[in-house]
Formats: C-alpha cells, sequence, structure tokens
C-alpha cells in the first residue's frame, strides 16, 4: 500500500467531522500532518510531511509500514477535531486520598452513573456537535498492532473490521462512550484489550477462554494476553472460566493460555454466577478485580492455593470483591498469599469473623491511610453488629438485634434495627407489587395481623410458618429479609413473573418445602443454601443414594436450561433428574440451546415468507405441468410418422421457430384439458406441429 492510500485512510479519523465545525485551521499548531491538502497552497508552499513523521503515528523502523496509532487521552477530540469541552471525567468533587485506587475506581462509577441519569431524565449539559467514531477504513491497515485511542468521547461500535487486524497487540479505547456487544478479535498476539468505561452490553462468549475443542468463539489470543478490563460497562452473563481454558500441552502437562495474564479486571458490571476455580490457573494473575457485580457463592479455595497438581499460590497483589452477593465466612487461607496488599469483601452477605492472620498483614494502608486501622481487623473488614459507610475502618457499633446485622463489612450511614414479621410482609407486598396482584382477596392491607393475611399460616405462637402465593401474578424481586422469619418452614411462590435473583438470606430459616418453579428468577443458587439439610428433603434419601444427589443445588430449584414436574430434582419422587424448570422453556437444534420463545418468534417472521415461497414455486410447477400436458402424442400416431417422415422432421424442425407467445396462444384457444395432438391430422394446429416435431427428433436422436 503506498503512502498516498495509507494517507487517505488516515484522515478518515478527521474527514467526516471537516467543515465549519472542525478544519485544518483548528487543528492544534503542535500536532504534525493530519491536514488536508489546501486549493491555495502547492507543495512546496506547504510541504506535506511523511506519514511516519505525523502526531500519533508510529512506524515499523524497517520497512516503514504504520503499526502505531497512539492518540489517547483526547489528543484525537481536542488536537485533530479541535472540540474543546469539559471531560466527563473532570476532577471536579473528587474525593481526598486519591492516591487509593478503590476511592478512584468508586468515584469514577459514581461519576458515570450522574451523567447516565442525567442523560437519561434529559438533565445532561448540551452535547458534543458532534459525536467522533472508529472508522472501519482503518481495517486496511494490516501491519496495525497499537490502537490507543482512550478518553475521546468516541460513540458508536467497534468495526469488524477492526476486530480482524491480524497483528494487533494493544487494543485501548477506554473511557469513552461506545456501545454495541463484546467484539470478537482474531489476532493471535493481542497482549491488551482495554474496553473499559464505555457502554457495552450482552454477555462475554460462553467458550471464549475454553478449549478450541468445546466450541468455534475460543479467542485466539489465550497465550499472548497480558491484560483483559471490560470493566465499568454493562455486561451480564457468567465468568466464562468454567471447564479446561485455552490450550494443553500433553507434553508438557499444562495448560498454556492466560499464563501470561497479570490483569483481569470486570468489576462495576452486572455478571452473575459463580467465582471460578479456573482463577487458580491463571499462575501469573497479580489483580483480579470482581468487585460490583450480582456474584453469588464462597469464596473459592483455588484462589489462594491455585489449582492442579504441584500448584503455589497465586501472586495476587489487589484482590476486589466488594458489593457482590458472596456468602460463607472469609477465608483465612487469603493470608498465604505472599503478594497481598489490597483485600476487600466488604458489601457481601459474608458471616462469622475476620480471621487474624489477615488482620496482621497490614493490608489497604493505602485506601485507608491510617497506619493504625491498616494494623487491626477493621481494615480488612467491619465485623458484624457494627456498620460504615465504606465498609471498612472507621467502624461504628450497632446494638445486638438478634441477626439483622450479621453481616461483616455492612455498607450503612445508621445502625437499623430488625424487621418485625408484620414489617416483613409489607416490604415483600411492596416489592413483589401486591397492588397487581390477581385475586383481591390476597391484595393485604399494610400493618394488620400477619397470621390473618390470606396465603400466611402462623403456629401457635404467632411466628409465620408458611407463605404459600402461587399463580397470583406477583412480579418483581424477593427481599433478602424474608430470611429473618426465624419460623418459616413452607414457602411456595411458584407459577408467578418473579426476578431478580435467589437472596442466599434463605439458609437463616427453618424451610423444609421451597418452591419457586414456573417464574424468571435469574442467576444461579446461592451454595449455602444448596448444602442446608432438610430444604427439599435437601441430605435425606435412602442408603447408597449418591452423595452429590442428597446434596445438591438441584434439590433447590433447577436451573436455566433445564426442567423437571416440581421444578426441581428429587429422591424420594420417581422423576426424571434434571436441571430447570417445571416446563422446557429452551430447545435443543443442532447442539446449541435457544429459548422457546426466540424459536416461536423466528418461526412467526420465517413461516409466511417460506409459504409465500412453496406458493410460487407450485404456481411454477403447475405452469410446468400445463406445458407438458400440451405435449401428449397418441404413440401409434407418433410411430407412423418415424418411418416415412424422418427426414421431412428433421428439415421442418431446424427451419421452424416456438416461442412462448406460441405456447400462450394455445393455452388461450385450447382449454380442454384432455386435448392432445393426436385428434387427427387435419386439426393439427401450428403449435401442436411444432412440438409434434420437437417429439420425433428427440425420438430419433
Amino acid at each position: 500500500m503506498d503512502e498516498s492510500e495509507v494517507k487517505r485512510i488516515l484522515l478518515t479519523l478527521v474527514e467526516p467531522n471537516r467543515g465549519d465545525a472542525v478544519s485544518s485551521s483548528r487543528i492544534s499548531d503542535t500536532i504534525i500532518g493530519w491536514r488536508f491538502p489546501s486549493p491555495a497552497t502547492t507543495n512546496d508552499d506547504e510541504p506535506d510531511p511523511p506519514v511516519c513523521e505525523w502526531s500519533g503515528v508510529e512506524c515499523d523502523p524497517t520497512d516503514g509500514t504504520v503499526i502505531g496509532l497512539n492518540l489517547e487521552n483526547r489528543r484525537w477530540i481536542e488536537s485533530l477535531l479541535g472540540y474543546t469541552a469539559p471531560s466527563v471525567e473532570s476532577n471536579e468533587g473528587e474525593p481526598s486520598n486519591p492516591g487509593s485506587l478503590r476511592v478512584k475506581r468508586n468515584y469514577l462509577y459514581k461519576k458515570r452513573l450522574l451523567e447516565h441519569n442525567r442523560e437519561r431524565y434529559g438533565k445532561s449539559s448540551q452535547p458534543s456537535p458532534f459525536s467522533p467514531f472508529l472508522p472501519s477504513s482503518l481495517g486496511k491497515l494490516l501491519s496495525l498492532r497499537i490502537i490507543k485511542l482512550s478518553s475521546n468521547q468516541i460513540q458508536g461500535p467497534i468495526p469488524k473490521s477492526i476486530t480482524k487486524l491480524p497483528n494487533l497487540e494493544i487494543f485501548d479505547v477506554s473511557s469513552n462512550d461506545m456501545t454495541g456487544s463484546f467484539p470478537y478479535f482474531y489476532s493471535e498476539n493481542l497482549r491488551v484489550l482495554d474496553i473499559s468505561k464505555n457502554r457495552f452490553h450482552g454477555s462475554l462468549p460462553s467458550d471464549m477462554f475454553a478449549h478450541p475443542s468445546v466450541g468455534p468463539g475460543t479467542a485466539p489470543f489465550l497465550s499472548s494476553l497480558v491484560k483483559f478490563d471490560v470493566s465499568h460497562n454493562g455486561l451480564n452473563g457468567t465468568i466464562p472460566l468454567n471447564g479446561r481454558s485455552g490450550t494443553y500441552d500433553s507434553e508438557l502437562k499444562q495448560d498454556l493460555s492466560l499464563q501470561n495474564l497479570k490483569f483481569f479486571d470486570i468489576g462495576y458490571n452486572l455478571f452473575s454466577g459463580t467465582i471460578c476455580n479456573n482463577f487458580g490457573n491463571l499462575a501469573n494473575l497479580n489483580a483480579l478485580f470482581l468487585e460490583h457485580n450480582r456474584l453469588i457463592g464462597t469464596i473459592p479455595k483455588a484462589l489462594y492455593r491455585g489449582s492442579g497438581l504441584g500448584a503455589n499460590p497465586l501472586p495476587l497483589v489487589q484482590l476486589y470483591l466488594q458489593q457482590n452477593d458472596l456468602s460463607g465466612t472469609l477465608p483465612s487461607g487469603l493470608a498465604t498469599l505472599p503478594k497481598l496488599k489490597e483485600l476487600f469483601v466488604d458489601g457481601n452477605k459474608l458471616t462469622g469473623s475476620i480471621p487474624e492472620v489477615l488482620c496482621t498483614k497490614e493490608l489497604n494502608n493505602v485506601f485507608l491511610n491510617d497506619d493504625e486501622a491498616a494494623q487491626g481487623c477493621d481494615g480488612v473488614s467491619c465485623p458484624a453488629n457494627t456498620i460504615s459507610t465504606e465498609g471498612v475502618a472507621p467502624c461504628s457499633p450497632c446494638p445486638d438485634d438478634g441477626g439483622f446485622n450479621r453481616y461483616i463489612g455492612r455498607h450503612e450511614t445508621e445502625c437499623k434495627s430488625a424487621l418485625d414479621e408484620v414489617e416483613i410482609l409489607d416490604l415483600f407486598f411492596v416489592r413483589t407489587r401486591g397492588e397487581e396482584w390477581l385475586d383481591e382477596a390476597y391484595r393485604w392491607e399494610k400493618g394488620s395481623s400477619a397470621c390473618e393475611r390470606k396465603g400466611i399460616e402462623c403456629n401457635e405462637l404467632g411466628n409465620i410458618v408458611n407463605i404459600t402465593l402461587t399463580s397470583l401474578g406477583l412480579r418483581g424481586s424477593l427481599p433478602t429479609e424474608l430470611g429473618a422469619l426465624s419460623a418459616l418452614q413452607v414457602f411456595n411462590v411458584s407459577n408467578n413473573e418473579l426476578t431478580g435473583f435467589l437472596p442466599s438470606d434463605f439458609r437463616f430459616s427453618p424451610i423444609t418445602k421451597f418452591d419457586i418453579k414456573g417464574n424468571r428468577l435469574s442467576g444461579e443458587v446461592p451454595i449455602l443454601l444448596c448444602i442446608k439439610d432438610g430444604i427439599n428433603n435437601n441430605g435425606i434419601g435412602p442408603p447408597g443414594v449418591n452423595f452429590e444427589l442428597l446434596y445438591s443445588c438441584d434439590n433447590i430449584v433447577c436451573p436455566r436450561g433445564s426442567y423437571s414436574n416440581l421444578g426441581r430434582a428429587s429422591i424420594e419422587h420417581n422423576v426424571t433428574y434434571f436441571i430447570g424448570r417445571d416446563e422446557c422453556t429452551d430447545i435443543i437444534i443442532w447442539g446449541k440451546q435457544f429459548r422457546v420463545a426466540d424459536v416461536k418468534h423466528k418461526i412467526t417472521t420465517v413461516v409466511p415468507a417460506l409459504a409465500l415461497l412453496c406458493a410460487l414455486l407450485f404456481f411454477i410447477a403447475k405452469r410446468i405441468t400445463r406445458k407438458a400436458s400440451f405435449l401428449r402424442i397418441d404413440g401409434n400416431h407418433v410411430s407412423s410418422k418415424i418411418s416415412s417422415t424422418r427426414n421431412i422432421a428433421l428439415h421442418q424442425f431446424s427451419s421452424a421457430s416456438f416461442g412462448d407467445d406460441d405456447y400462450d396462444e394455445a393455452v388461450e384457444y385450447h382449454s380442454d384439458d384432455d386435448w392432445t395432438a393426436a385428434a387427427s391430422e387435419g386439426d393439427v394446429s401450428r403449435f401442436t406441429r411444432k412440438k409434434s416435431e420437437m417429439v420425433v427428433l428427440r425420438g430419433l436422436s
């Protein structure tokens, strides 16, 4: 590719914004190149510098090809496009202690959330007069290895032509306003992938980090990747690290994929599910950021033990797990991480106490800015029955109310008293849109006696033991406060429209029958519910039953993608051991899983088109059939003609002409379906004669 073509491609970064708003006169004087030729000047008056001298352009010193484009930190939008509006990420209102990474990340989240709400509700400032976007023509520069365009207010998706660049090593478009789903990159040399602080949505491909035999979506850059950052977006789904990841070398007996990965950041998204044990395979991982998501389950031992034979503790320096729905206790094994400096677990549903071995590691001192606090347990997380605005020191004590403040690292500004059973039911009524319940008899009056409400049963002490509200159109999410019902044994809200996630707080109630089938709940079953004795006969079964069946999440509720007639697995009933709903809402086509609703939608759009096509084909076939009916010739008549008129027939056929007009005329005149060319020789029309001669010729050839 010659230099003029390269310049033309690079100028597409500026060209869409030419005109009065942006012109060469607005380009910063410190910028070299990036100017369009002016008709009023000549090359002698204003020489055009080589593309390798252009600001932000890097070339290979050996062959002069363009290998890098670095216009990060607003150099594109300000220096090339002349736009000087204030940045969304200005320092106005930035809190103290800027040296803490946690403070910066949390501040950025709140700042961007505020800007998003302003835009959503029409309170944002005047928008940019133009919106820069990535031109697809950059994908023609096949030699590109580096693209750095962070903090330039870029909008729109990432063009597929750019994701297909074969030599791409660094791709950084962080801190922009880009949208779309997660892009698939084709380069096998990608080391840095940073699309953080944008508006990407959807899920990561389930086989993105999988062995190539698992599926076609395996990323080709698993062996080279050093930094993976998709934080501060709207991505959802589970973390795609389940099963064996990447390429396994059978001779070396080790996994070669993601072994260079040092930085993994999916914080501030909508990811659900559990923390994968396969993080223990990432032998060089220094920083793991999973905070502000919807992750459930316990903190896996693989994070500090590693995975596989002869595994060593990970070289983690930073581990951010705060603001999820993790449960269980804080493992003391995290103290064995030799390089750990920052550990945040507040804002979860962890119980118990802070292990003393963690308290002596002086963790989080940069964030706390207090050496004394860093030397105590409060520097890791505030204990139960205390509150803190950040979940860590300084912590304020609360009165022991019997369990409402049972979690460590609570984020509150004031102590709150435990709700009584009436208040819990009122909260449940509001959260599930009680005013819209289908049966008015169930629409409770606020503050009324719990035991007198329809669908509620109490024991002789007046405590709630049974909540049964089936097929009432309940919508919304289940409040975590339901776990504070100390006598609850039956909870049945089946066949409603509940959404959200299943709270792990139910583990604190003595529930024996738990039925939530036929709803629209997301995520996975909290692991501490899966090991709870007695719930749906969990842990109870005849002798010889597999332990994994006795204690199973499937005994609580079937996860998405599977079903049983109970909505869960069962040992005491003769039920096929599925995992899923009470009816099959998914379908398998060619080994891939689809939602039935999506398939039905496709059918309703495709079937009419297929019907129209079939009707057209039927019409064409009918026309062909009618054409053929005119060619039926009496066999005796034809055979008598063959012996005497072969030469004549050949001569007539060679000189005759037959077109569509002849056919249309014959069809219009001869409407009798039984009409044939064998009625009599004198009645044979011109059409019949020509067709007869054609058949004769075919018979002789």
